[in-house]
Order: C-alpha cells, then structure tokens, then sequence
C-alpha cells in the first residue's frame, strides 16, 4: 500500500494526520506555496470598493494586496512597492493613487507607476518597467477575492456547484450586510483551526 493511500485509509477511519503535518516548518512552507499562494482567499467585500478612488489592503495568504476601484472597474495589485519594498497603501479609503509613505513613489489605480521622485536622474529609468505587480481579483455576490498567482483558473471554477446550491437554499447574498470584523490570531498550525471548526 502506497504512503498516499494509507493516509486516505487512516483519515477515513478517523485518524488525524501525522503529527509532522504540522509541526514542520518545510510543511507550513510548501502548503503557503502550493496552497495559499495558489488558490483564491476571501479579502473582503464589493461594498468596500462601491465609488471610484475606494480601495482597502487585506492580507491574501501571507502576500499583502490592495484592492482598489479605477474608473475601468476592480483591480488588485501586491501591495508592495516596487523601489523599496514598502507597503504601499494601508487600511480603506479612498484616493486618486497610491503613494508609498517611504519615498512618494505613486502608483495610479490601475498600479502603473506615475512618478518616483529623482528618477529622472537616472540614465535609462523607465516608469513603464515598474507598475504594482498584478493580482488577479473577482467576486461572487458581496464578497471579494483575490489569488496572487497570475495563472490561477477562475474564481468560478473554484466555486464550483456553490452558487447553484446557494441559489437553491433561498439565501439572497446581495441580501446579506455587514455587522462587524473580529481579528484574532492563534498559536497554532492553519489545519488544527480548520479541523476544530469542520468537526463541530
């Protein structure tokens, strides 16, 4: 019996996962890799970006991001800057560019990078070479989502059949309205949180 296969035996007699799942560090690194850098991570809500010039900044896995509204529509970027490595942008309002605090380089909101203070000092410096790096952003209802690795399929595809049965279980989403944000942190591995949670 292949390792693989005696672990889906052991889960689906109830067993937990082996213990290094999680408490090795190369663990939580290939799962911030393949998992949270890969897949989409609920940030916020489509009522935070209503007007042009709103933005807010979220963490989507452990990348910083900023979702922000242009006139052409939603849009998220790393919120990092480019010269730096600052964090752009911080909290929620609304502007008409992102501003590093640490040395004014300016981004518009679509992330191209509109000026950077004595850069035309330096031979061959072209603004175009360093927008905000892209992020890919949808929503599904109220709720927005972003997936920092530019070959992500679609939120969609992720969902799956989830619309469908949400649809079919009389829940309005456009319905639903925000009461409050609590932030907590843990000592302790993702999966641990996430297996307590499902099992009750």
């Amino acid at each position: 019996m292949t390792d693989g296969a005696r672990l889906v035996r052991d889960l689906d007699r109830g067993l937990s996962l082996p213990s290094s799942w999680y408490t090795d560090p190369a663990g939580v690194e290939r799962e911030r890799a393949r998992i949270f850098r890969r897949s989409w991570q609920y940030v916020g809500r489509t009522a935070q970006v209503a007007r042009a010039g709103d933005y807010f900044t979220a963490v989507a896995g452990d990348v910083p991001v900023v979702v922000v509204r242009s006139g052409e529509g939603l849009g998220a970027f790393v919120n990092v800057c480019r010269h730096r490595r600052h964090e752009v942008a911080s909290g929620a309002g609304n502007c008409k560019t992102l501003q590093c605090p640490y040395h004014a380089w300016t981004y518009g909101l679509d992330g191209r990078l509109r000026a950077a203070p004595r850069s035309d000092h330096e031979p061959g410096f072209d603004r175009d070479d360093f927008p905000l790096l892209p992020a890919r952003v949808d929503t599904w209802g109220p709720f927005v989502f972003v997936n920092v690795d530019p070959e992500a399929s679609p939120l969609a595809d992720m969902l799956g059949e989830l619309p469908r049965i949400i649809a079919g279980s009389g829940l309005d989403l456009a319905g639903l309205r925000f009461r409050e944000r609590e932030d907590w942190e843990a000592d302790a591995n993702w999966k641990v949180l996430i297996e307590n949670f499902l099992e009750c």
